[in-house]
């Protein structure tokens, strides 16, 4: 389990879409340079879209958001 850092949160909650498009489009290529599971830019759009769409509600109620993964 991890928390999302109170920076990244605000990085998250505050981006445009340009940048949410940006960082997804670095991970993915990271991933690849990296050996690891390939993400797909457009997935990873979404799923990098979808995530800083949690942060910015869960802030408006004043909570953190967390990952728990087994």
């Amino acid at each position: 389990m991890f928390a999302i850092s109170p920076r990244l949160s605000a990085a998250l909650a505050e981006a445009k879409r340009s940048d949410l498009k940006d960082a997804a489009s670095g991970w993915s290529l990271q991933r690849a340079e990296d050996g690891g599971e390939v993400v797909d830019t457009e997935i990873a759009e979404v799923i990098v879209s979808d995530l800083a769409a949690l942060v910015s509600s869960a802030r408006r109620q004043g909570q953190d958001v967390y990952c728990w993964f087994a």
